[in-house]
């Protein structure tokens, strides 16, 4: 009788002491990008937050969370607040304690009684993960685009050299030899547009 006590014991720790294991797991798969919030795995959701949600697997919005933000994930459970639209790729499973602001897109769905819901709920038959997934993909952090930090800046940089003439370098030696403009010496008399100015200036004819 001990014996199978101590076994029950053993069992009962290994089963919870894996229960966290997974729940460490889903929180560290999490990444924040601006406000969305996005996982290859399975995210557990027991706060309020605020943000989108994606998730290659499974969403789920404990009793005590509520989230202002879109959720798409494969499957999804809800027993939470959600005001925002709900996609389920695969099934969504509404309990009686939710209460949902939005639209549900669902290929299969299942809502307990008590369960509120403001908005419309669409049964798909086939709903396309690919969108799903490129979004999963393309926010996720890629070091290529960390690599250029300084990218934006050196582009301007080129085009301006490419577009810019380029002046010609004048050694001390040269400044006296290169040609410079001409200047006439010769000079015109103005004439005086004044009679009296004239009759000074020339000379009188005397026969005297």
């Amino acid at each position: 009788m001990t014996g199978k006590a101590v076994n029950f014991i053993q069992k009962f720790l290994n089963k919870k002491h894996s229960r966290q294991e997974i729940i460490a797991d889903f929180h560290t798969t999490i990444i924040r990008v601006d406000d969305n919030f996005i996982s290859s795995s399975s995210i557990i959701l027991d706060e309020i937050l605020r943000g989108n949600i994606y998730s290659l697997k499974e969403v789920i919005v404990a009793g005590t969370a509520e989230i202002t933000g879109n959720v798409t994930s494969r499957t999804a459970s809800i027993s939470g607040k959600v005001y925002g639209d709900i996609i389920s790729i695969d099934y969504a499973d509404i309990k009686s304690t939710a209460v949902i602001s939005g639209h549900i897109r669902a290929s299969s769905i299942s809502i307990e009684p008590g369960a509120v819901i403001n908005g419309s709920i669409r049964i798909e038959g086939n709903i396309d993960e690919r969108d799903l997934i490129e979004k999963v993909e393309n926010r996720l952090p890629s070091p290529k685009v960390k690599e250029p930090a300084f990218l934006t800046y050196i582009i301007p940089e080129e085009v301006s050299d490419l577009e810019a003439p380029v002046k010609p370098e004048i050694r001390p030696a040269e400044i006296n030899k290169r040609p410079g403009a001409t200047v006439s010496l010769k000079t015109k008399t103005a004439k005086s547009s004044d009679p009296e100015q004239e009759g000074k200036h020339a000379a009188p004819t005397s026969w005297y």
